[in-house]
């Protein structure tokens, strides 16, 4: 029998140390309680003044003991829930686990069949969701464009039973989301058991509680679904120019979302987010640059240090097209979100700086995804594993191919690529010489061709025909009386 025997439960590596994470921690609290936030919601300010806040006028002071108190009212661990029932999709929330997701996208869209750059359009969304339900690597689902209405979330909860992070323009927009997911979960009380969708916010910077941002935040709260509050921060922009900086401001902006949702709805699962970077030569935030997967990392470490699960960002590019950039960039990032084991980590497929969602480098990163797990899952150590007896058994100038052992953990120990290519010359030269872009852009149309994802019920098909319809009539009747006065 051993004692004190220390195992390591994988591969991760540390940004910071215990003492460091204790002054960014310490830092960040002293921000809220010192230069507070503008809170641009009045239903927001009051709630934060009668849990205790400072408020004058827009601004709005967390006293420290209120952000601890949430910080301990918040779950560090939460599942979301596959819509059908199928366990495979379930997403466990909690330590050690990193989970990805496509990401939320900007405008514009590389089609699927021209693979040309154009405008996101709605029907892009189940293309998207059919594709993300068939990667085994892809665990959450977001619609890689921007329309931001319910037609967006229709049309992925429709293509993937894998849990979806959602968003929408106003909690107008949200109360429509809801009502089509609790058609599936069978109502609310069933919702709250097993949610089947998690909401994400993005509140402005630098320290502002914008009125949009948290009037979604508060219905989410009181309808118990769990929250994604991640401020998005541009080093020398919207943020201090140094790491440590952004991560103290990030954190601070994004408890303040906390404790208001912590207030209002104590337990409710919330993730601390922030997509930090610093900024390109159009001071846009850089997607691909050493600096994101840092900081976030970092930030990582502080949420986990506060008890918080995590919205992490990796296998995203600022390319232009399915190339060596984009390889190189995805890979890396996503790389280093599984090594600081970000919760949940999305923006997989982003392209140019996040304006353009792709579907191929969503494949493409799949590959990337599972690569780095197979080294994040480190190396199991027990008499099993060591194989003294195998290699006893085996001798000099013997073979490992007719043991059991060889046979039994075969498919388990070693990791089998989907598109990358280890065949000989010949045999790559026989099959067409194609290569990594080819195999991806093949991938993803042989998933859509192919691929069923299972369908939702009845009655939820019902309440989603219901909110389209409505959603779309007043864009019919403008449509008609734009045709009217060209006519005239």
């Amino acid at each position: 029998m051993r004692t004190n025997y220390r195992i390591n439960s994988g591969t991760r590596f540390e940004v910071f140390s215990q003492d460091q994470l204790e002054e960014l921690f310490v830092s960040a609290l002293h921000l809220l309680e010192h230069t507070g936030l503008d809170v641009q919601h009045a239903e927001g300010r009051d709630v934060l003044k009668k849990a205790g806040a400072f408020v004058e006028g827009a601004r709005v002071r967390l006293p420290s003991y209120l952000v601890k108190r949430a910080l301990q009212a918040a779950p560090r661990s939460f599942t979301l829930f596959a819509r059908d029932g199928n366990l495979k999709h379930d997403v466990h929330v909690g330590p050690g686990r990193a989970h990805f997701g496509s990401g939320l996208g900007g405008p514009s869209f590389v089609d699927v069949e021209t693979e040309e750059r154009r405008p996101y359009v709605k029907a892009d969304a189940p293309l998207v969701a059919k594709i993300a339900d068939a990667l085994p690597n892809i665990d959450f689902v977001e619609s890689a464009g921007l329309v931001g209405d319910v037609a967006e979330f229709a049309g992925l909860f429709a293509n993937t039973s894998k849990p979806i992070v959602a968003r929408s323009r106003d909690s107008d927009g949200l109360a429509e989301i809801h009502k089509i997911a609790l058609a599936e979960a069978g109502g609310q009380a069933a919702f709250e058991r097993r949610s089947n969708y998690a909401y994400y916010i993005e509140p402005s910077s630098p320290l502002v509680g914008d009125s949009s941002a948290l009037e979604k935040l508060v219905f989410a709260a009181r309808h118990r679904i769990p929250l994604v509050y991640a401020p998005c921060l541009v080093a020398g922009k919207t943020a201090p120019m140094t790491a440590a900086g952004a991560i103290t401001q990030a954190a601070a902006e994004a408890w303040l979302g906390l404790v208001l949702a912590q207030t209002i709805q104590p337990g409710l699962p919330f993730v601390m987010g922030g997509v930090l970077s610093v900024a390109d030569a159009g001071l846009n935030l850089a997607y691909g640059a050493p600096e994101l997967a840092l900081m976030m990392a970092g930030l990582t470490e502080l949420a986990h240090y506060a008890g918080l699960p995590m919205w992490q960002t990796g296998g995203c590019t600022d390319s232009k097209c399915l190339d060596e950039q984009a390889a190189i960039e995805g890979a890396l990032s996503a790389f280093f979100s599984a090594l600081s084991t970000g919760d949940l980590c999305h923006a997989v497929g982003y392209t140019e700086s996040a304006a353009t969602g792709s579907v191929f480098q969503l494949v493409m990163m799949d590959e990337a995804i599972g690569y780095s797990r197979r080294i994040t899952r480190g190396i199991e150590v027990n008499e099993d594993t060591l194989a003294v007896e195998v290699i006893h058994h085996v001798g000099p100038n013997g073979h490992y191919l007719r043991e059991p052992q060889t046979r039994r953990l075969f498919k388990s120990e070693f990791w089998f690529p989907n598109l990358c290519d280890r065949r000989n010359f010949e045999e790559w030269d026989t099959l067409g010489r194609t290569t990594m872009r080819d195999r991806a852009i093949a991938r993803a149309q042989d998933i859509l061709a192919r691929h069923q994802p299972a369908p939702v019920k009845p009655a939820t098909q019902k309440v989603i025909d219901k909110v389209l319809a409505k959603v779309e009539k007043p864009v019919r009747k403008t449509a008609k009386r734009a045709r009217k006065a060209r006519a005239h």
